[in-house]
């Protein structure tokens, strides 16, 4: 059932609440929940899983907070409403009900005004599966982000509604840190057609060999090697905004 998104074996949707307390708010642009939290004049949009932030308990506005404690003013939005993929019959189906031209799109052009709004100068984004997609679609249209991170990205979610993955992310012209895992497609990794065409514009890849699809976000944190995992990919993170925003 996540044929199209996330590859066979990836990690499932968190079912239970982590218990995590947020330092941020839940506001609202219009009807879009979003998540906000820190200051400064650097900005970062996290998009999230196909799974959204509605079920997860923590993770996502733990990892917003970490980046707020670093300086930056952050925003996560939640692009679909409340809803998310978790028990839907055909994954693939339920997200083509969330097109970029009608949907996605202006709901990332809001976030990214609200930021502007705010104070921020320069702006990046960190997406996670199905929302790196959405941030990548978003800067190979001109959104002006700055730098962009993606854990275990879902790029090829353009073919699904059909486009091609390689044309988007060669006209992303700001630097991008792809972070996929060992079950992630190959060229998203070290020598792959997209992980090259990402060099060329000042990104970089780091391929998480020992991961599955999803770990950041998903994974269970008392498997040792997972949450050494998920603090490294926090860090490239933490780094490449660092150099980047």
């Amino acid at each position: 059932p996540m044929a199209g998104c996330c590859p066979p074996n990836s990690w499932p949707a968190l079912k239970t609440s982590e218990a995590y307390t947020r330092k941020g708010e839940v506001q609202k642009i219009g009807e879009l929940d979003i998540y906000v939290v820190g200051e400064g004049k650097k900005g970062i949009l996290i998009l999230p899983d196909i799974f959204g932030w509605s079920a997860k308990g923590g993770r996502f506005f733990g990892i917003a907070d970490t980046l707020a404690d670093k300086g930056y003013f952050v925003v996560v939005s939640d692009p679909f409403y409340g809803d998310t993929a978790d028990g839907k019959p055909d994954i693939v189906e339920w997200i083509k009900t969330f097109p970029y031209e009608d949907k996605i799109g202006r709901d990332i052009e809001e976030c990214v005004k609200f930021l502007e709004t705010n104070g921020c100068e320069a702006i990046g984004f960190a997406g996670f599966c199905w929302g790196m997609w959405a941030g990548c679609r978003a800067a190979s249209l001109g959104v002006p982000f700055k730098c962009g991170v993606g854990a275990h990205p879902s790029t090829r979610l353009e073919g699904v509604f059909g486009g091609s993955e390689q044309d988007m992310m060669e006209k992303v012209k700001c630097p991008i840190l792809l972070m996929p895992a060992g079950n992630d497609p190959d060229n998203l990794k070290d020598g792959g057609s997209i992980a090259q065409a990402m060099v060329v514009n000042g990104g970089a890849t780091i391929t998480f060999a020992d991961m599955t699809h999803g770990w950041v976000c998903r994974g269970d944190l008392s498997d040792a090697m997972v949450r050494r995992d998920v603090e490294a990919a926090i860090a490239h993170m933490v780094e490449f905004f660092g150099k980047n925003l």
